[in-house]
C-alpha cells in the first residue's frame, strides 16, 4: 500500500499550500503543480524497482494530480460542473491507480531507525502518514466540491459556520486516531458532540424560516467528511 500512501501524502501536502483559499492565482497554481510533480518524482526515484515502472507511475500520477489540482481550483472559483468532474476524476484515478499498482513500490526505512518506528511496517507508516495528511486540507476540498455538486455552496454559509475549516480536520483526525487504536465505535462520540454543538443554531434556523441551506450544509458536509475519514481508517486496516 506504499503507492496509496505516496499519492495521499503528496496530494495532501500540496493542498496545504491552499488550505484557506478557494480561489488561487495562476502563480500559486503553477507553484503547486511543480511542487506536486517534484514530490511524486522523488517518491518514484526512492521506491521504484525499475526506471520503466517508475516512469509509468509518474506519468499516471502526474496526469491525475494535475487534473485534481487544476480542476478543483477552477471548480471552487467558478462553480463549473465540468471542472468539478475533472477534479473528482483526477483524484479518483490517482487513488485507483495506487490501489491497483500491486505493490510495485517498496518503502524502506534505514536500518538504524530505532524506537517506536522500528516495529512499524514501512509500507504501513507511509500509508498512515498519507491518510492523516489528507484529512487536513484535501478532504476539506472534496467536501466543498460535494456541497457545490448538490447545490449548497460552502461559501454561502461559511460566515454562519465559523471554524468549520478547522473543526473538520480536527474531528476527522480524531476519528482516524480512534480507528487506528481499534476503537471505531467511539467515533460516535464525535458525531454526537458535533450534533449537540450545532443543534441550537440549526433549531433557530428551522424555527424562523424552516429547513435552510445551513441545515443541508451541516448534514451533507458532516456526513461526507465522516465517510472520508472512515474511508481512511478502512485503507489503513486493509
Amino acid at each position: 500500500m506504499t503507492e496509496v500512501g505516496v499519492w495521499l501524502l503528496v496530494v495532501g501536502l500540496v493542498d496545504l499550500v491552499r488550505a484557506a483559499r478557494d480561489v488561487t492565482r495562476s502563480g500559486r497554481r503553477l507553484l503547486m503543480a511543480v511542487l506536486g510533480v517534484l514530490l511524486l518524482a522523488g517518491a518514484v526515484l526512492a521506491y521504484a524497482p525499475s526506471v520503466r515502472v517508475g516512469l509509468l507511475d509518474l506519468a499516471v500520477w502526474s496526469a491525475a494530480f494535475l487534473s485534481w489540482l487544476l480542476g478543483s481550483a477552477v471548480a471552487l472559483s467558478t462553480r463549473s460542473a465540468r471542472a468539478r468532474v475533472v477534479a473528482f476524476a483526477g483524484w479518483a484515478v490517482g487513488l485507483a491507480w495506487s490501489l491497483l499498482a500491486g505493490g510495485r513500490l517498496a518503502a524502506a526505512l534505514p536500518a538504524q531507525v530505532e524506537g517506536p518506528l522500528s516495529s512499524v511496517s514501512p509500507d504501513r507508516l507511509v500509508l498512515v502518514l498519507g491518510v492523516l495528511v489528507a484529512q487536513l486540507s484535501t478532504v476539506n476540498l472534496l467536501v466543498r466540491l460535494v456541497l457545490d455538486a448538490v447545490g449548497v455552496p460552502a461559501a454561502t454559509n461559511e460566515k454562519s459556520l465559523k471554524g468549520g475549516r478547522l473543526l473538520g480536520p480536527m474531528e476527522r483526525l480524531l476519528i482516524v486516531g480512534l480507528g487506528l487504536a481499534g476503537h471505531v465505535t467511539a467515533a460516535s462520540i464525535v458525531v454526537a458532540a458535533k450534533g449537540l454543538l450545532r443543534f441550537p443554531e440549526l433549531q433557530r434556523g428551522a424555527a424562523t424560516s424552516g429547513p435552510s441551506d445551513v441545515t443541508e450544509y451541516f448534514l451533507i458536509g458532516s456526513f461526507a467528511s465522516w465517510l472520508l475519514a472512515l474511508g481512511g481508517v478502512a485503507l489503513c486496516a486493509w
